[in-house]
C-alpha cells in the first residue's frame, strides 16, 4: 500500500510520468520499506567493514598488507576519501575491524574482531565455518545496533587489502563463472600481477571446492571476514526493515551471498554505482538491481555508495 501511494504521490508532480525513473523506483521501494510515503531518514551512516586476507602471500595485490591498519586508522580519524564524501553527504562513518591483522586504536574491539586476517585461501580454508556465521552475525548485529541510534539508511563500505581477490572468488563460484571472466586489476595491477591473482582463485577454488549452493560454505573457503560481514548487514536489513546501499564489486558479491543465505534480504538492498571491476554489472544483474551511478569508480570503502545518498535525497522531494 505504501509503494502504490509512492507511485501516486509521483505521479502528482509537474513532470512527464516517471520521467526520473530510477530514482522513483528506488522511493517507492524505500516506502515499501517504511510502510509510509512520506518517510524521513533523519541519520545516515557509512559502515564499513575491515579485515585482512591471507591470499595477498601469493603477490596478488600491488601494496602490502599493512596499508589497511594504516587506513582503518585514517577512517576512524575522518581523513580517507570516504570520509569526505561521507561529511559532504550527510552521513556519518563507522568503521569495524571484523579482522585486520593487527589492533587498530580507536576501532578494534574484542567481540568483533573474528581474527587477525584470514587464512591463505590458497593453501587452507580463509576461516571456518563458525568464524564465518559469527561475521555474518557481527553484520547483522551492527544494523540493528545503528537503527536504535535512529538510522534510517546505511552505506556498505569495505577495506582490506587483497579482497577484490576475495570477492572475484565469491563471484566466480556463485555465478559459475570462469574465474578470469569475473577477476580485474582491483587497484591497478599490472598484467602480470592479474595473472597471478587469477592463478591464486583458481588455485583456492581447485583446492578448497566450495559448494556453490552453500554461500557460507563459499565464505568461508574463498571469502573474507569483510564480505562475510557485509553480507549480514544486507541480512540485518531485511531483519530491521532498513534500506542498506551496495557500494561496488565487493560489497554486491556480499549482496549475493545474502541473498543467496536470505532472499529477503534482496528487498532491502539498493545499488548505488557499476563498478569497473569486471563482475561488477555481472553481479548486479544477478541480483537483478538497477545502479544510479556509472563514472568508473573502484576506490571502495563505500565511496561509490556514499555519492548516491544526495540523488537518494533529492529524490525525497516532499523533505
Amino acid at each position: 500500500k505504501s509503494m502504490d501511494m509512492s507511485r501516486k504521490r509521483w505521479l502528482s508532480v509537474a513532470k512527464p510520468l516517471f520521467s526520473l525513473g530510477a530514482l522513483e523506483r528506488a522511493v517507492t521501494k524505500m516506502a515499501g520499506i517504511f510502510g509510509s510515503e512520506l518517510f524521513s531518514i533523519e541519520k545516515k551512516a557509512l559502515v564499513i567493514m575491515c579485515a585482512d586476507n591471507g591470499v595477498v602471500e601469493e603477490g596478488v595485490t600491488q601494496c602490502g598488507q599493512e596499508i589497511t591498519a594504516a587506513v582503518t586508522e585514517n577512517f576512524h580519524k575522518g581523513m580517507a576519501s570516504s570520509c569526505i564524501m561521507a561529511q559532504i553527504a550527510g552521513a556519518d562513518v563507522v568503521p569495524i575491524d571484523v579482522g585486520v591483522a593487527v589492533d587498530v586504536d580507536g576501532v578494534s574491539v574484542p567481540e568483533r574482531k573474528i581474527m587477525y586476517g584470514t587464512d591463505n585461501m590458497t593453501k587452507a580454508p580463509a576461516m571456518s565455518r563458525e568464524q564465518a556465521i559469527r561475521a555474518v552475525e557481527v553484520g547483522i548485529n551492527i544494523v540493528g545496533e545503528l537503527k536504535e541510534k535512529g538510522y534510517g539508511l546505511l552505506a556498505t563500505g569495505e577495506m582490506g587489502i587483497g579482497n577484490t581477490t576475495t570477492s572475484s572468488a565469491v563471484a566466480a563460484v556463485l555465478l559459475d563463472k570462469d574465474v578470469r571472466a569475473v577477476t580485474g586489476r582491483g587497484a591497478g595491477l599490472s598484467s602480470e600481477g592479474l595473472e597471478k591473482k587469477i592463478d591464486a582463485i583458481e588455485r583456492a577454488i581447485a583446492l578448497n571446492k566450495p559448494d556453490k549452493n552453500d554461500a557460507l560454505d563459499v565464505l568461508s573457503k574463498v571469502g573474507g571476514l569483510d564480505i562475510a560481514a557485509i553480507a549480514g548487514m544486507f541480512i540485518g536489513g531485511a531483519a530491521y526493515r532498513i534500506p542498506i546501499m551496495i557500494d561496488g564489486f565487493i560489497s554486491a558479491a556480499a549482496a549475493l551471498a545474502a541473498v543467496r543465505l536470505c532472499p529477503n534480504a534482496h528487498d532491502f538492498m539498493i545499488a548505488s554505482h557499476i563498478s569497473k571491476e569486471p563482475a561488477g554489472r555481472m553481479v548486479l544483474e544477478a541480483l537483478d538491481l538497477e545502479h544510479y551511478i556509472d563514472c568508473g569508480m573502484f576506490l571502495g570503502e563505500g565511496t561509490g555508495a556514499v555519492a548516491a545518498m544526495p540523488l537518494l535525497d533529492m529524490a525525497m522531494w516532499w523533505k
